[in-house]
């Protein structure tokens, strides 16, 4: 439950406990009662001020894009804003019983870079705008090397990316594993390409940032052996019917997969992978053919870790994936790529999903759109 415990500190002035957070969101007291506050931030992430000119904010996930969190405002000008510049950070704030002055969480829900469209004025002369903003992945995806960039042999892939990261806020679990011979790209490279290959090279998952705004590294771990952090069902207020769609095209799924690194410098590293298992429907076993997927991997860091990319390649390739659609009234306590488990019994649902996308507007009464996946292994 790491992802949804609550906040402490100033978002959380009578430190509320998360059993206390969650029965309000889950609906328990028949009602509930947001507010939504919004930071105008520096480049720096340094705060100036509350904002009072945002009238209306939409925020968007999207865990499989590169730019993985989104946000569109509507803003009234006041001139108080400097576009090419200045960021913004919303919250949105949940009351709790006793609902006294100080009886609230706020949830960040993201760090964005503001784009600056045309100003619109309407009939009594308002000028406003309507955003559209990124959160800091638009930086990194935008710095490019201007020179051939040159990382030498015995560096620490987590050290270096550290460095690529500079100042942000960051939080990259270490490595010790160390670059086996110099990798290099070519000027025009993004810094957003060279760190998601350098995490690739030691079995990360591609950098994203979390709701505080903070740069996030973590070694990649399957969805089976995450623990589930939240139950959607029945008794959640506001769950929808899901539409469930399924798609199990077996066709063309590989059920032998070798990964190849070549380098002049050193031996060839070579992994492979079969699926032979007689419970598996595309295994060779069963279909009595070997349909094999060949790749030379520009890197990695050693053989092991080499061997865990075939695994993870043949794990994700021999997966079709059942996707689930519903909407919840707002749940302001989700980050990206939540996992979590769905109860809807009509449906005979009771499984673990992966969160794909979420999209929520800051607005009461709002509803919470999610499309979720589940892993089903062929």
């Amino acid at each position: 439950m790491q992802k949804f415990a609550p906040p402490s500190g100033d978002l959380n002035p009578n430190s509320h406990t998360e059993a206390e957070v969650l029965a309000v969101l889950r609906g328990d007291f028949g009602f509930r009662r947001f507010g939504f506050r919004y930071e105008l931030l520096t480049s720096a992430n340094v705060y100036v001020m509350d904002l009072d000119n945002v009238t209306g904010c939409t925020v968007e996930m999207n865990w499989l894009a590169d730019i993985k969190r989104t946000a569109r405002f509507r803003l009234r000008e006041n001139g108080e804003i400097d576009f090419l510049s200045d960021r913004i950070r919303p919250f949105i704030r949940t009351w709790l019983p006793p609902y006294g002055p100080n009886d609230y969480v706020e949830h960040p829900q993201g760090v964005f870079l503001l784009a600056s469209p045309d100003r619109n004025s309407d009939e009594q002369n308002r000028v406003t705008r309507d955003v559209m903003a990124y959160d800091p992945l638009l930086v990194l995806a935008d710095d490019k090397v201007l020179t051939r960039y040159t990382i030498a042999a015995g560096a620490k892939y987590t050290d270096t990316i550290s460095t690529l990261l500079g100042s942000m806020p960051k939080n990259v679990a270490p490595s010790t594993r160390t670059l086996p011979a110099a990798m290099e790209w070519e000027p025009g490279t993004s810094k957003l390409k060279i760190i998601n290959e350098l995490f690739s090279a030691i079995n990360y998952e591609a950098l994203s940032f979390d709701e505080n705004g903070t740069a996030i590294g973590v070694a990649y771990r399957s969805p089976v052996t995450r623990t589930e952090e939240f139950t959607y069902g029945a008794g959640v207020a506001g769950l929808v019917v899901p539409n469930v769609d399924q798609e199990l095209d077996l066709t063309n799924i590989p059920n032998a997969w070798s990964l190849v690194v070549s380098d002049p410098d050193k031996p060839a590293l070579v992994a492979t992978y079969t699926n032979s298992d007689p419970a598996s429907p595309t295994s060779t076993v069963r279909r009595q053919r070997t349909i094999v997927d060949f790749r030379q991997e520009e890197d990695a860091a050693d053989l092991a870790t080499l061997q865990a990319k075939v695994a993870r390649l043949a794990f994700e390739a021999s997966q079709v994936y059942e996707a689930l659609d519903f909407t919840t009234a707002l749940m302001p306590v989700h980050s990206g790529n939540d996992v979590y488990r769905v109860v809807y019994p009509s449906l005979a649902v009771n499984t673990k999903y992966t969160e794909q996308t979420w999209s929520l507007e800051l607005r009461a009464g709002a509803t919470m759109k999610h499309r979720a996946r589940r892993v089903v292994t062929v």
